[in-house]
């Protein structure tokens, strides 16, 4: 059980928590509160039980990180599909160019390749910068966190980057592979 007590004769006393048997009922509940009433007389005394302050306690710390989680993946969601979108013009505006390195004898793979690897090192450029930002964080000591809590967050946002960026250029570089050369040199 948990006791809350607002009373002016005892300012040191803000709560006292006492632990009971597991058997202890409403009628004991009755019995203490009523002692307490008698020995603090200006008192305003709440019985609690202390399962219920738990389960406040937890849904108000659950909720802000289920809409911190739901934000987080609509972000997700829309930087892959800026990725899909950026990707795609870009095959569409180099079809010539992709035609062309075909044309001459190139695979499929190696034009799927080229364009994962150019997303790849776009993404070192952005990350280098963005790590950068995110290691004042420690240094600083903005938080009050160990620093290890930073570094460890630093090394999973890069590899949560990286994977995304490597999944979103994956479908491109396919279709870039999938150009034929005729069709596209035609089309130039």
């Amino acid at each position: 059980m948990y006791f809350r007590t607002d009373t002016g004769s005892f300012r040191w006393l803000d709560k006292i928590l006492v632990k009971v048997d597991h058997g202890a009922d409403a009628a004991f509940e009755g019995k203490l509160y009523k002692t307490m009433a008698n020995y603090m007389k200006n008192a305003n005394i709440e019985i609690e039980h202390l399962a219920s302050k738990r389960t406040d306690a937890n849904y108000f710390a659950l909720v802000p990180m289920i809409i911190l989680a739901i934000v987080s993946t609509f972000l997700v969601i829309n930087v892959a599909l800026g990725l899909f979108g950026v990707l795609w013009y870009n095959i569409n505006k180099r079809r010539g160019e992709i035609g062309l390195r075909r044309a001459i004898g190139a695979t499929g793979g190696a034009v799927s390749a080229q364009l994962v690897s150019e997303s790849m090192i776009l993404a070192t450029l952005a990350l280098i910068i963005g790590t950068f930002f995110a290691a004042q964080f420690p240094l600083l000591n903005v938080f009050d966190l160990p620093a290890i809590v930073y570094i460890e967050g630093i090394l999973i946002s890069v590899l949560f980057v990286y994977l995304l960026v490597l999944i979103c250029s994956l479908y491109p570089g396919k279709q870039a592979a999938a150009i034929y050369p005729a069709v596209a040199l035609h089309e130039e």
